[in-house]
């Protein structure tokens, strides 16, 4: 080990330290606590930081497989817990099973991984998702073979969103196979093919180690994606094993190659001669880490962008050249435009309720997943390649083929024009806004301001809202000196109710060290959410949760309006109802629901107690305690507070009362 720190404790103290290292090394005690073990003790904080990470940087070292590989001996569960080892996994999301008896005790034995148990598969694979999305490592997820379909609502929002995860379930021994018995169907491999980039059943237990690699870098590789493996229980349990474990970074294959130089040139010259260039980013933008990059060419070329479908905020909402999203509807400028450049983004259409680009432009079409390139509209100039290399590339080329001086020439009166028209936007939103601001129930509005006071700068913001409004005042940008930007993750791309609070929790376990916000409906919390206050709990994971309660399923009533016969026929439009979207009757008590589980709670009316409300969460998140907040809100749009629905009640129709 190295040297220690000056103020290293006596050596009365160390057989404390040497016990509190050897927590740290068995994966007892993270290195935070092993941190706060030692400051205990009398080190500064800055000792205990170095005393820890020398400490584990040493474990890391004496870990490091060499590129030859070890051999593992023991049970097809030990070869597969240490084939994640070898891949650096930290964290595996699971749910019970008696199947996975063998893999319990492989990892009791390996408490390197941390075992996150979930109560229902559904939310376990909505931890994973959050946690890839959070921290762009692959997520293990474990489950039940027979428990698979209740995966796969989450499960198909990660493969809409292009998470990477590896879904490990165990089977039925080999030995009864095609009899329909106990937990037994024809095919389980099938319905999972849907959304997963490939599925596997192994029935060689020698190839468990083969067959978990190529899980972790199929699912890895962009684009990424779920993808799922069967262990039969035969395959877990037996014992006598003998395999070769590699380092998965042998594995690994980076796609983000560089984009062909004539293509960059052409797509360069186009955006220089336009009068009117348009912006549109998707997902890859933010995978790639090219927020700051993507920004910079925008203010180069003075280009309006909007957010492409995405589970990301690609684009920073309060940046004067933020143009809107698109998709459901169309951003603001878009049909002005001559040339369109897409970055990292499916191309809009219909199929996400959005026009698509204008005919008479031009459009440059860039992205990683390149076999989504030219699949609606025709397209003048088709890049394949990384998407930071790619916007790097564009301002290189631009540099190149005109001044700073004329470049500044022409993008200024733009970015002067786009300013002036930011600034009379917000000053509408906030007009609008005035009406309902010190209303109660609380406005969109004012709901998404007071969490703009009351966070952190930096925190992340999870959402599973159809409305846009409080996203709208939350700060999302700032310049590179200030250090500290929000982040938006959500909503899914698959729009699958159930996913937010799971997904929250994933990635406050990838992100510990930065506020995590979940924002959601009272319909979607009622989406099968309640247990994720149980995990939050057992699990000490400290998020805020803030249900938008509206005792209406809004977004919902207003599209059904909108596509229905009889609401499109003035003659008859006055006999249309909402029989589906309230859910007012009966009452939930969110509050009480969430001390049941242990997490604490309050409901905010008013704006007053909606600020006080988010510090009180605040105190409990830095306290390592998880807070929940039910806040009472408008009804918006059409059908809002009639709060009609069917008068069904069954107990009247009896003739006995039993």
């Amino acid at each position: 080990m190295a040297d220690l720190p000056s103020d290293t404790p006596s050596p009365d103290d160390h057989s404390t330290v040497q016990f509190a290292v050897k927590q740290l090394l068995d994966g007892k005690l993270s290195r935070r606590g092993f941190g706060k073990a030692l400051m205990a003790l009398g080190l500064s904080g800055t000792a205990a930081q170095s005393m820890a990470k020398m400490v584990a940087d040493d474990k890391s070292d004496s870990e490091q497989l060499p590129r030859a590989g070890k051999i593992v001996e023991g049970t097809g569960a030990d070869v597969l817990v240490e084939t994640l080892l070898a891949a650096d996994v930290e964290y595996i999301f699971a749910t019970t099973a008696t199947g996975m008896s063998a893999l319990f005790d492989a990892l009791a034995l390996r408490p390197q991984i941390k075992f996150v148990l979930a109560l229902q598969e559904g939310q376990a694979a909505a931890m994973a998702h959050g946690y890839e999305l959070a921290s762009g490592k692959t997520a293990a997820l474990f489950l039940p073979g027979v428990a698979v379909p209740n995966a796969m609502n989450n499960l198909y929002n990660a493969w809409k969103d292009r998470s990477a995860i590896a879904v490990f379930s165990d089977a039925q021994a080999t030995d009864y196979r095609g009899r329909n018995q106990f937990q037994q169907m024809d095919d389980w491999i099938e319905p999972m093919k849907q959304f997963t980039k490939w599925a596997w059943e192994i029935h060689h237990i020698e190839r468990v180690s083969e067959f978990t690699r190529r899980a972790l870098k199929m699912a890895n590789t962009p684009p990424g994606g779920p993808v799922h493996i069967r262990y039969p229980r035969n395959v877990l349990d037996n014992g006598g094993q003998k395999q070769t474990v590699y380092p998965q970074s042998l594995f690994r294959v980076d796609v983000n190659l560089q984009p062909k130089p004539e293509l960059i040139n052409a797509a360069a010259k186009l955006l220089v001669n336009a009068k009117r260039p348009y912006i549109n980013v998707g997902h890859e933008v933010t995978r790639a880490h090219a927020v700051d990059e993507i920004i910079e060419l925008a203010e180069m070329l003075g280009a309006p962008v909007s957010q492409g479908y995405s589970v990301y905020g690609d684009f920073p909402f309060n940046h004067p050249l933020f143009a809107g999203f698109y998709g459901p509807g169309a951003p603001r400028g878009l049909f002005g435009s001559d040339v369109f450049l897409n970055l990292g983004s499916e191309m809009p259409s219909w199929g996400i309720i959005a026009p698509p680009p204008p005919a008479k432009a031009h459009i440059i079409h860039a992205r990683l997943e390149y076999s989504d390139i030219g699949n609606i509209s025709p397209t003048d100039i088709a890049i394949a390649g990384g998407i930071k290399e790619t916007i790097i590339a564009l301002k290189s080329a631009i540099k190149t083929m005109i001044s700073e001086q004329a470049l500044a020439k022409i993008s200024a009166p733009r970015l002067q024009a786009l300013q002036q028209k930011f600034e009379k936007l917000k000053r509408k939103q906030k007009e609008q806004a005035e009406a309902d601001w010190n209303s109660s129930p609380m406005s969109w509005d004012r709901v998404g301001y007071e969490l703009e006071q009351q966070l952190e700068k930096d925190a992340i913001i999870v959402s599973e809202l159809n409305n846009r409004t409080p996203l709208e005042w939350l700060n999302f940008y700032s310049d590179k000196k200030a250090g500290k930007r929000k982040r938006l993750i959500g909503q899914t791309t698959g729009f699958a109710l159930g996913w937010g609070v799971g997904a929250a929790l994933g990635v406050k376990v990838a992100q510990p060290d930065r506020q995590v916000v979940c924002l959601l409906g009272d319909g979607g919390f009622l989406f099968g959410q309640s247990e994720t206050l149980w995990m939050a709990a057992r699990h000490q994971i400290p998020i805020t949760i803030v249900i938008f309660d509206n005792e209406a399923y809004d977004g919902e009533r207003e599209r059904i309006y909108a596509f229905s016969p009889l609401a499109k026929d003035k003659a008859r439009r006055h006999l249309w109802k909402d029989i589906s979207c309230y859910l007012g009757d009966p009452p939930v008590d969110f509050v009480k629901l969430s001390e049941s589980f242990g997490v604490a709670a309050e409901r905010a009316s008013k704006p007053e107690q909606m600020t006080a409300a988010l510090k009180r969460a605040a105190i409990a998140n830095r306290g390592g305690k998880a807070y929940l907040i039910d806040a009472k809100i408008m009804q918006q749009g059409k059908g809002a507070n009639d709060n009609w629905h069917p008068d069904i009640d069954i107990a009247a129709l009896r003739d006995k009362k039993v």
